[in-house]
Formats: C-alpha cells, structure tokens, sequence
C-alpha cells in the first residue's frame, strides 16, 4: 500500500469517527440512542438500508457467490430486494409506527404474548451476533489480504473503530455516517468493476472469457440456475431456480424487509410514515444497480484469475483489487476505505439493533421495568459495546461454511420462515393465539434446523420451514383458540 492509498482511508476513518462523535451530543434518552429521536429523512434512511443491507458482505461474500456461481447471485437484490421493500413500505411499515413500537418482538408481544417476544428476542440477539461473526470475518479476509494482518488484528481494529461511534452515536450516528459510506461503498465497487471490464474486452469478452472455461462456468450467467447441482463433496450447490422463487422471493425476502430489526428500526427513526415508506422505496431504486458494483467482479474475477484454480472465493475481491488497480494513485485507498464503508455499516448496524431489542424487549420488560430514562441509556450502551464483543467471540463459527454469504443465508434461513408465519398471521389473522405462535416457532424452527443437518439447500430450507410453521400456527390456534 502507497502512503496516498493509506492517506484515503485514514482520512475517511478519521471523518467517520469525527461525525460519529459529534453526534453523540445528540443522545439524550433511549428514543435517541435506539429511533434517532425520531427525525430521520428518507433519503438518509434510504441510503442507510442499501449500504447496511450491502455491506461487507456483499463486497466479499456476494463477490464470492459470484465467482462461485455466477450471475444468478444478482437475483438476491433484484428478487430478494426490490419487491419486499416495496410491499413493506406501502403494507408493514405503516402499521409498525402506528403501533408505536420499537422493536420486531414488540410487535410479537403486542399480538401473540410475552413468552414469544422473550423468545424471539433472544433469537434475535444471537442471530446478529452471529451476523456480526460474518462481518468480522470479512474484515479478516480482506485486510488480511491488504495489509498482511492476522485474522485476529483486523478484527480488533474494526471492532475498536466501530465501537467508539455506535455506542455513543446511536441510531443517528449510524444513519448518517451509513449516508457517507454509501456514497465511498459505490464509488469504490463502480470503480473496480468498470476497471475489470475493460481488462477483459468488455461485456464480449467476458461472456467468452466464461465460456472458454467449459464446465468450471457451465451455469455462471443463467440467472435461474437448475435444481440439483452439487459440489466436489456431494453437498448441494449453485443457488437453484426453484429455491430463488420459493425460498428468497416468498420467504427471506420478506421476512427479511419486513421483519427484520436491523432493517425496520431505521425506518421507525422516521420523521413521519411518509419519509418512513419513501425510505423503502428510494432504497428499493438504488438496490437496482448493486449487482453492477458487486455481481459483475466476481464474473471478472474468475475470467482474469483464471489460473489460479485454488483461489478461496472470499479472496477473489481483494485479489481482484491487486490485480487491477495500480499503486500510489489513491483508488486502492478508495477500494478499501469503500469496504471499511461497508463494513463498518454492517456491523454498528446489528450492534446498534441487537442493543434495542435486549434493552427494551428483554431487560425493561422483564428484568427491570421502572427505571429513569439515564439508567436505560447507560444500559443501553453496555449492552451495544458487549454485543461487538460477542460477535467477534462467534468468529470461529463462520469458518465451517464455503463463503461467508453462505454463512449469513443459512443462519437466516432457520429463523426466517417461522418469523414470516407470525408477522403474516399477526397481521392478516384474528384468531391466531400465544400457543399457536409457540408451535409455529418450535415446529418451524426444528424443521429448518433437521433439513439443513441431512443437506438440503438453505432456500429450500427457508420455504418448508415456512410452510410447516404455517400449518402449525393456523391448526393450533383453531385447536386451542382464545378463552
């Protein structure tokens, strides 16, 4: 790395952290730390979904999905994306913010009971711990990879980084800072990837670069890939066209957009329910172009790196980086700063929702409910720094899957399903109860978790465990309803 290269991304770290700090003054009280006091523009929050939802592992993960499958990876923003976050914002999103909630299982027990929000509560703080593994890991990946750190020194200089903002900065800091890192994450992507298509011949010469490596590309730019393809193991592969419709388009998508803390917190921090349901909506357009900056590099990736058979897909971005672009002329520190961009998005993100969710749905609910504004704040803010701490303890855990966008999608696919059946049967469903919304978490749940051990694919595994959980909440709210 050039001393201009580094002088990009110290210079991007240092007005993260500035702007971060300096919205830490902002921070008053909970509604503050966890909603952005309720003052937030559509355009910010807009941004602020994109890059969160893109983040650091959509530049390596995606990237690797990419070079590992091909084109049909652009499906999880054109089908996984744009239409859930157009039907949350005209449907859901106005029902959250007239309930007043602050969180997902708020809204679970306001509908199905107290046991259900413990319990999803739960599920949901380790979810994006785990979530927050992944993006650590991403982090090792490529630094590892630029600077020749440790696993473990890339991980606690992000971690440090991101720490010092969030915990103070809250939602606010998150949502403005996530407006600067957008900006850095698709100039530095829309670079690499114009770059790279022209060190190939353009799109001709990447579609025969594809195609001169025969049955290693075979499916790479078939957009719905066939079922039933499988890897050098014997375990399933590719992302087959009946999991894309049935698994992303009709379950985590939507339980995603819609159910997701991450994502509807940022929308709740609204100034209204119109700048809430335009957010969605502008974020939607601009979740058009991503495959552009993270889809298209990884096509490149295995046409220029072709030789190098061994290559690990989370690899192929930083690799690529090398590749192509020179040194001492800045746009390497463009690219990497673009991913601490993206990173640091993604992880004060989930510390940020984690931190909302085991405040008020677990300790203000059950441990301790009157209490000043002052002691839930402070909790607040222990709770955001050991939830950082947590996720970089769940590291080792990423390490047994091919890539770490596989990671994440299989981790959301065993909670996914059951979530979508409660918040559909909440809200369409009168007679659902408690017990109904218990068989649905337990039977959906066991489902995802016993189809995933004998190998199916995780969108497969999204869509039963989703139809199991709806069967159950519907037969056993007929079988046990209401007194």
């Amino acid at each position: 790395m050039h001393w201009l290269d580094l002088s990009v991304i110290a210079v991007y770290l240092a007005a993260t952290l500035a702007l971060g700090v300096w919205l830490t003054r902002r921070v008053k009280d909970t509604t503050d730390l966890f909603l952005g006091g309720r003052r937030l523009p559509f355009w910010a929050i807009g941004m602020s979904l994109v890059v969160s939802d893109i983040g650091a592992l959509e530049m390596v993960g995606g990237t690797a999905n990419a070079y590992s499958y091909g084109i049909a990876q652009a499906n999880f923003e054109w089908i996984g994306c744009v239409p859930a976050m157009i039907v949350g914002g005209l449907v859901f999103i106005p029902l959250y913010r007239r309930l007043g909630i602050y969180s997902i299982p708020e809204f679970f027990g306001q509908r199905y009971g107290a046991r259900i929000q413990a319990f999803l509560a739960v599920v949901a703080v380790v979810f994006m711990a785990a979530a927050l593994g992944v993006f650590f890991q991403a982090s090792a990946s490529m630094f590892g990879k630029a600077f020749g750190w440790s696993r473990w020194t890339s991980i606690a200089i992000i971690a440090s980084v991101v720490t010092v903002y969030t915990v103070g900065g809250g939602l606010s800091a998150v949502v403005i800072t996530d407006v600067v890192q957008c900006v850095v994450l698709f100039a530095g992507g829309l670079v690499l990837a114009f770059v790279g298509l022209s060190r190939v011949g353009g799109l001709a010469g990447l579609h025969a670069g594809l195609a001169d490596l025969g049955a290693r590309t075979q499916h790479h730019l078939e957009l719905l890939q066939p079922i039933g393809l499988v890897d050098s193991e014997g375990k399933p592969a590719g992302l087959p066209w009946l999991g894309i419709v049935l698994g992303l388009g009709l379950v985590l998508s939507p339980a995603y957009w819609i159910g997701n803390q991450a994502i509807v917190q940022r929308t709740l921090g609204a100034k209204n329910e119109w700048h809430a349901q335009a957010s969605m909506i502008f974020g939607a357009a601009l979740k058009i172009i991503v495959p552009v900056a993270f889809v298209l590099p990884g096509l490149i990736a295995i046409v220029l790196l072709r030789e190098r058979t061994g290559l690990d897909p989370n690899k192929a971005y930083p690799t690529l980086i090398d590749e192509l672009i020179p040194v001492g002329v800045g746009l390497r520190g463009l690219l990497y700063a673009a991913f601490l961009a993206a990173l640091m998005s993604s992880v004060d993100s989930y510390a940020n929702s984690a931190a909302t969710i085991a405040t008020r749905d677990v300790y203000r609910r059950f441990l301790a409910r009157e209490r000043d504004e002052t002691h839930y704040l402070r909790v607040g803010r222990g709770i955001s720094f050991a939830i950082l701490v947590l996720g970089v303890a769940m590291v080792p855990i990423v390490d047994a899957y091919t890539t770490i966008y596989e990671a994440f999608q299989s981790y959301v696919s065993y909670f996914q399903g059951p979530t979508l059946a409660l918040l559909i049967g909440g809200v369409l469903w009168s007679r659902v109860t408690e017990i109904g919304g218990l068989a649905c978490l337990a039977g959906g749940i066991t489902t995802a978790v016993v189809l995933s051990i004998i190998g199916v694919h995780y969108l497969h595994v999204a869509f039963w465990s989703f139809v199991v959980s709806v069967v159950l909440l519907v037969l056993v709210s007929l079988w046990r309803p209401r007194s």
